[in-house]
């Protein structure tokens, strides 16, 4: 039986059809990561699952109308995500990892950028066509990631570098997409490339976000030392992230990076325990489950068996290029034989920035004449077809590799 929800007028009737959808979402998502713990799997791939069986690909109870209304939650949820992925960014222990940090996030980056280019090329083409694939497929899932690590309370070298790059290189994908972007533009619509006006936007948008998340991260460090009490020490972080969200969005800034920027101050410069941002973790769960199962209800299963050629080259060549490049900058930097063996497993997801630039791509590319809107939604169909195998197949591998490193410290109940 197929259930519908229809989202009436707003009115109070109207809001209490909106809180049984997220309510009934956050229990079919536990009820999903449950059992998929049961069968030792990560739980956020059951939690993706059940959205994708309450999405409109199969029941329909989650519509798309409703996920349209529910973005300021999936952008606070994210924001936590980036938050708590800025808390594990030790500077002493990346301080031990800097040297091969950076050389892996170049090689991983450029792998990925140049391979599905490449392949894209030799399928298409086009060049402004193989360039757009090539940066949409720099970035990694940073919240389908450090749920992973977070559910299994993983620590060690593969950990924080995992968690170092997945906050750094969606800073990459975002600047190399502007290019990107801009040159298809240029091409599409035949005008001049301005790369220095494409280049000043991108650092205001990348330094931006770090100024904000710095000037946050102090003011919560300095309300930290006024406050004792560990309830009102919450609902400061509670309130820090929620101000810095509003204002990265108003400002065009990336809350996630806003987010990554203020966790890390807080967790190197002040003396709040780890214990604090694990209570803020758990009392926002229900959140980060919701968040889960709505990226899934957003996936189209019809998309997979239409996305083609195009998107199978996509994924082969991503992954090939972020294992490939991982595991030579793993080499050259000498990293521990973790890193060099298992990290290029734990950079396959993408969702949040991938299938982000790709709307944004979409909306921009449709109102532009001949190819653009043709392109807009091939690109728009294959970004979110593969990120719904990548979902799926990625947070495994992420948990083989750390248990694989020895650095999973909590096994699941099963």
């Amino acid at each position: 039986m197929v259930v519908k929800i229809t989202l009436l007028p707003l009115s109070s009737s109207s809001e209490m059809n909106i809180l049984m959808v997220i309510g009934i979402s956050i229990v079919f998502g536990f009820i999903g990561g449950f059992l998929s713990k049961k069968v030792k799997v990560p739980e956020v791939v059951g939690t993706i699952l059940t959205g994708v069986l309450l999405g409109e690909s199969i029941l329909g109870f989650i519509t798309n109308v409703f996920i349209n209304g529910t973005k300021p939650l999936v952008d606070l949820a994210l924001a936590f995500i980036g938050m708590g992925i800025g808390t594990e960014l030790k500077l002493d222990a990346m301080k031990n990892l800097k040297k091969s940090i950076f050389a892996i996030l170049f090689l991983e980056s450029f792998g990925a950028f140049t391979l599905v280019a490449l392949g894209v090329f030799i399928l298409t083409h086009e060049l402004y066509i193989a360039l757009i694939f090539g940066a949409l497929a720099i970035s990694t899932a940073p919240a389908a990631t450090a749920d992973v690590l977070w559910e299994y309370e993983a620590k060690g070298d593969l950990t924080t570098t995992i968690f170092s790059i997945i906050a750094l290189d969606d800073i990459v994908a975002i600047i190399v997409y502007a290019f990107a972007f801009s040159y298809a533009e240029s091409v599409i619509v035949g005008e001049q490339i301005f790369l220095l006006k494409i280049l000043l936007d991108s650092l205001i948008h990348i330094f931006g976000s770090i100024i904000l998340g710095a000037i946050v991260g102090v003011i919560l460090i300095f309300l930290s030392r006024k406050i004792e009490s560990v309830n009102k020490l919450v609902g400061i972080i509670f309130i820090g992230v929620l101000t810095s969200s509003g204002i990265a969005e108003t400002m065009g800034f990336s809350l996630i990076l806003t987010n990554v920027i203020a966790g890390i101050i807080i967790t190197n410069f002040s003396k709040i325990s780890e214990e604090i941002f694990v209570t803020v973790r758990e009392i926002v769960h229900p959140l980060i489950v919701l968040f889960f199962v709505l990226i899934g209800s957003m996936l189209k299963l019809e998309l997979v068996f239409h996305m083609g050629l195009i998107g199978i080259i996509y994924l082969i060549m991503r992954f090939a290029g972020k294992f490939s490049g991982a595991t030579l900058g793993g080499h050259i930097s000498n990293s521990s034989i973790g890193v060099k063996k298992y990290l290029g497993l734990c950079l396959l997801s993408q969702a949040g920035v991938a299938v982000g630039l790709a709307t944004s791509l979409y909306y921009n590319l449709i109102t532009l004449n001949g190819v653009g809107p043709h392109l807009g939604t091939l690109i728009l169909n294959t970004i979110i077809s593969t990120t719904l195998i990548v979902q799926i197949l990625g947070p495994p591998l992420i948990k083989y590799a750390v248990t694989k490193s020895g650095e999973v410290h909590k096994h699941s109940s099963t």
